[in-house]
């Protein structure tokens, strides 16, 4: 199976001519850093083992779109959610937009990304705050996802939200009146919608007219979904945090003309989706983000300026202090001859680029 690197030796540079000057920068570094991920282009360095074997070891691109980056700070970030687990039901809030705000959303995606973000979160925090089933300050997480499984462009906001929130005077942990329901999807989609349009009107007014005005009387859709402990939403997301829209796998053939990936379908079932090689490069390329766009935010008392509430909430509930974090495993190889530790011999330069 070929890889990405692969398929991007192969068709980036017909790509790169057909867009010229339209081509993002953000695409460009993302492409570089993919093709030099792992190789001589970033150095690495050199290890033997006593039994006479040697190995070289690359260094990583760490570009968020590389799909062979990104696991180990992945790992690390779900460890860091789980110790902050309260023990109480969690919920799964996901926010979309209507088909007409997409083509608006890809084309200023430094201005509307964060927006999406923090309009939702917000739009969540005041229904919480206001609704009779709660009534009380909310804490939430928010993580922007801008594909579908088979790599088209819907951008959303999923928000993992613990099921209950602190009193308006702050000495209460409050729980909702009803267990088995949380807030009103429509309420929150209505709530998110409002916000996002009034914040466009002040403060962008340039792209606002460019919205049709039905985006505006459609019913927006806002999905609630309880998720336990909140450890499985934590799971799911974990993938989204530091890693592409494309695992490094899925990628099943690549003829020349065409590529072929595999995705999973609503109910689970493997597909197959065959692209010529420039609207694949498309679909994947359209989803690296702007170079400093944060993905994952906190909000309410998961925020980190609110420390002092959530350290209150956790002795509300009878938490116990969070575990020291495990230590970052170690990067020795083992040696895969006689499975010891190899030992740092020296370092790799950078090779030089190539003149162009």
């Amino acid at each position: 199976m070929p890889s990405l690197a692969e398929v991007l030796r192969r068709h980036w540079p017909a790509y790169a001519r057909q867009l010229g000057a339209r081509l993002l920068p953000s695409h460009r570094r993302a492409v570089q850093a993919i093709l030099s991920c792992r190789t001589p282009a970033l150095g690495g360095q050199l290890f033997g083992c006593q039994c006479g074997r040697k190995e070289f070891v690359y260094h990583s691109c760490n570009h968020r779109a590389c799909p062979r980056c990104g696991h180990a700070d992945a790992t690390l970030w779900l460890e860091g959610q789980r110790r902050r687990l309260l023990p109480v039901p969690y919920y799964l809030v996901t926010f979309t937009v209507p088909e007409q705000l997409r083509p608006i959303i890809r084309s200023n995606q430094k201005i509307l990304y964060p927006l999406l973000i923090r309009e939702s979160a917000g739009a969540l925090l005041d229904v919480g705050r206001d609704h009779k089933n709660l009534g009380a300050q909310l804490g939430a997480l928010a993580v922007l996802q801008t594909w579908t499984r088979d790599l088209r462009f819907h951008p959303h906001v999923h928000c993992v939200v613990p099921g209950g929130g602190l009193s308006t005077d702050g000495l209460r942990w409050v729980r909702p009146q009803c267990p088995d329901y949380f807030l009103p999807q429509a309420a929150l989609a209505m709530r998110f919608r409002t916000r996002l349009k009034r914040i466009l009107q002040q403060d962008h007014p340039r792209l606002f007219v460019q919205i049709p005005r039905q985006a505006w009387k459609l019913n927006w859709v806002a999905d609630v979904q309880p998720v336990g402990s909140g450890e499985p939403a934590l799971k799911y997301l974990a993938a989204y945090v530091y890693r592409t829209a494309l695992s490094a796998e899925k990628i099943v053939a690549d003829d020349g003309q065409q590529v072929t990936f595999t995705y999973r379908d609503n109910q689970r079932r493997l597909r197959k989706l065959t692209l010529s090689a420039q609207a694949f490069l498309h679909r994947f390329l359209q989803h690296v983000l702007p170079r400093g766009l944060q993905r994952v935010r906190y909000f309410g008392w998961l925020s980190p300026a609110a420390k002092a509430r959530f350290d209150r909430i956790r002795a509300l509930l009878d938490c116990q202090s969070p575990s020291t974090p495990a230590p970052r495993p170690s990067t020795v190889p083992m040696c895969p001859c006689c499975h010891k530790p190899m030992r740092l011999l020296g370092l790799l330069p950078r090779a030089p680029p190539n003149p162009r």
